[in-house]
C-alpha cells in the first residue's frame, strides 16, 4: 500500500512540529525517517496513523484520501503501527497477546470457535517462533524485559497482516542479539508490505531502508537512497556528524 503525505503541517500553538512535509512511500518500499530528537519523526507517524490531525496537508493510503479518517478506519484499510510506549496487555501472557491480535483480525474476539482454534494456535506459535520468543509463550507480558516487549509488540502488529506498517524506534533498548533478530524479522516481511520506520540505530536503518527521509526541526531536509543521504552535507551537519 502506498503511503504519502503532502504539505503536512502540525502546529502546537505557535510551534510548528512539522512544516509542509512531503513524503511519498511506494507500495512495498522500506522507508526510514531519521533526524535529531525533536525533529518531528513521531509526530509524522502520528499524523499518518490518524492519532493526530494535521493543521494543514493531506494523508493518502493507497488511492484513498485518509486525512479525515480516524485511526481505526485507517487500520481497516491495512495500516499497522507500533509505538514508542508499550501497548501490550500486561496481565496476559505473550501467547495471549498475539492470540488476541490474530482473533481481532479474524473478527472472532475471545469467543471460542473449535473449528478455527487449531489454525489460530498454529499461527500464534509460528509468529512466536519467527520472533524468537516462543520460549516466553506462557510468561505474562508484565514480566518481560524491555527488549522482549519490543519484539512482542512487533509480532502483535504483524498479526494484523498489515499492508503498511509504521514502526517507531524498534531497536531502542535492545541488546545486540535482539537487534539482529528484530532486523532479520523486519527484513523477512513480505515484499508487498510497505514499511515506514523511525529509528536512531543507523546500522539498522542502512541495512533495512531503500530510501531515507531526514527531518530537522519539523522540516524535511533530505530524501534519497542511503548512499545519497550519507553523502548529503546538510545531513552530516545536523545529524550524522552528531552521533
Amino acid at each position: 500500500m502506498r503511503v504519502s503525505v503532502a504539505g503536512v503541517t502540525v502546529r502546537f500553538g505557535a510551534v510548528a512540529a512539522l512544516s509542509r512535509v512531503d513524503i511519498d512511500v511506494a507500495a512495498g518500499e522500506r522507508r526510514a525517517v531519521i533526524g535529531p530528537n525533536g525533529a518531528g519523526k513521531t509526530t509524522l507517524l502520528n499524523v499518518i496513523a490518524g492519532e493526530l490531525r494535521p493543521t494543514e496537508g493531506l494523508v493518502h493510503l493507497g488511492e484513498q484520501d485518509a486525512t479525515p479518517l480516524p485511526a481505526w478506519r485507517r487500520a481497516r484499510l491495512g495500516l499497522g503501527r507500533t509505538f514508542q510506549r508499550s501497548t501490550l496487555f500486561d496481565q496476559l501472557s505473550v501467547a495471549e497477546n498475539v492470540t488476541l491480535a490474530v482473533r481481532a483480525r479474524l473478527h472472532g474476539g475471545w469467543r471460542f470457535w473449535p473449528a478455527r482454534e487449531r489454525a489460530v494456535n498454529t499461527e500464534v506459535q509460528g509468529r512466536l517462533e519467527a520472533g524468537g520468543i516462543a520460549h516466553l509463550a506462557r510468561r505474562r507480558a508484565a514480566g518481560l524485559g524491555h527488549g522482549e516487549r519490543r519484539i512482542l509488540e512487533i509480532e502483535v502488529a504483524l498479526a494484523a497482516v498489515p499492508s503498511a506498517l509504521l514502526i517507531d524506534e524498534p531497536m531502542a533498548g535492545l541488546s545486540g542479539a535482539e537487534r539482529r533478530l528484530t532486523l532479520e524479522r523486519l527484513q523477512a516481511l513480505p515484499e508487498d508490505v510497505t514499511v515506514v520506520i523511525v529509528e536512531h540505530d543507523l546500522d539498522a536503518v542502512f541495512a533495512l531502508a531503500q530510501r531515507i527521509s531526514v527531518l530537522d526541526h519539523g522540516v524535511k531536509i533530505a530524501d534519497g537512497t542511503p548512499a545519497e543521504v550519507r553523502a548529503n552535507p546538510r545531513v552530516q551537519e545536523v545529524y550524522l556528524g552528531a552521533i
